[in-house]
Order: structure tokens, then C-alpha cells, then sequence
């Protein structure tokens, strides 16, 4: 187990180190030394492959797979109350955490814990909608269907 510390003396990250830099499985600590912003796998001093982010509380942020600090694949995302917000596959966006996300498939929550929104999303907007079943606030049910896949029946 080895420790890097930042420049004010506290714990910065613990775990499997390489050529001084994270690599393998880690913990990296926010600059109070004290609370966790990340734990899972390093490469090159970076978060990569599946880990937990954490907010700067240490609430649980995201769980799952991600590369070069963005969400990729499979994987959860919390609100800071601790509601799950997203269980869903993503393509990769062009920046970590406050990107428009690619989502692909999955389920989005209201932040009181109820489901908003299960199917397949397109484009390149968190909540573009593709194929699938909205919730609204009121308790009525949306279905969303492609153009191209709706047919009639008589």
C-alpha cells in the first residue's frame, strides 16, 4: 500500500502506485485528506475502467465504468440526496461530469426517487428521449415511439 500526499502535507491517494503515479486499484482522497473523491482502478495516475466518483461530501456520485474522466458503458448515477438519478449505458461525451451525456438506454429518476423516464435516448442531449416510457410529475404515462418503428393496426 503506498501514500502520496498533496502539497499541504494531507493524504492524496492510497493504494497501488507505478513509477509514482496511481496505477491498479486506488483511493483518491478530495484536498481534506479525509474524504474520498474517487475509489476503483488507475491507469497512468488517471481514473479509468470502473470506480465510484464521490461528491466533495462524500456522497456517492457514480458508480461504474468510465475512461479519461468520462462516463462510458454501464453505469449509475446518484443525486446528492442519495436518489439513484440514472441506471443507463453511455457512449463517451466530450467532457467528465457536466457534459451533454450520449446516452444510450436505461432509466432516469426525479430526484424524490420516482421513475421519469425508461427506453432508449438519442442525440446529444442528457434527456432527448428515443424509444420508451415517460413518467411525468402528474402520475400520466407518455409513450415515446421513432417515426419510422410506429405502425398502425387496424
Amino acid at each position: 500500500m503506498n501514500l502520496i500526499y498533496y502539497e499541504n502535507g494531507r493524504l492524496k491517494y492510497k493504494g497501488q502506485v507505478v513509477n509514482g503515479e496511481p496505477y491498479g486499484y486506488g483511493t483518491g482522497y478530495w484536498e481534506d485528506g479525509e474524504t474520498v473523491w474517487y475509489e476503483g482502478e488507475f491507469v497512468d495516475g488517471k481514473p479509468q475502467n470502473y470506480g465510484k466518483f464521490y461528491y466533495n461530501d462524500g456522497g456517492l456520485r457514480y458508480e461504474g465504468q468510465h475512461k479519461d474522466f468520462q462516463y462510458l458503458g454501464r453505469g449509475k448515477e446518484y443525486f446528492r440526496n442519495g436518489n439513484l438519478r440514472f441506471e443507463r449505458t453511455q457512449r463517451g461525451g466530450r467532457y467528465f461530469f457536466y457534459t451533454s451525456r450520449l446516452f444510450v438506454k436505461g432509466k432516469l429518476y426525479y430526484e424524490d426517487g420516482r421513475i421519469r423516464y425508461e427506453g432508449t435516448f438519442t442525440g446529444d442531449k442528457s434527456y432527448k428521449f428515443d424509444e420508451g416510457i415517460e413518467y411525468l410529475e402528474d402520475g400520466t404515462i407518455q409513450l415515446h415511439v421513432r417515426e419510422e418503428n410506429y405502425h398502425e393496426t387496424l
